[in-house]
């Protein structure tokens, strides 16, 4: 990665819906709060970037929920 993109930073609490549109504008909303995504009250959090030379959308988690037990086990 070129050092000159920089990442949105994107904060998702449970139940939230993201969208990507095809030109790289995002959108989060989460049906069942009515606040502004907050990076305190978040679940996890996202950097995202747009890449318009070819077409690609990076994600790349920051944060992971993790609940209050720790790591959740594998089966």
């Amino acid at each position: 990665m070129s050092p000159h993109q920089t990442f949105t930073r994107i904060p998702l609490q449970v139940g939230s819906e993201l969208r990507i549109r095809n030109n790289g504008e995002i959108s989060v909303g989460n049906p069942t709060i009515e606040t502004a995504p907050s990076q305190d009250a978040a679940d996890a959090v996202l950097d995202y970037r747009f890449d318009p030379q070819t077409g690609e959308h990076v994600l790349r988690l920051v944060e992971p929920f993790v609940p209050s037990g720790g790591r959740p086990r594998r089966r």
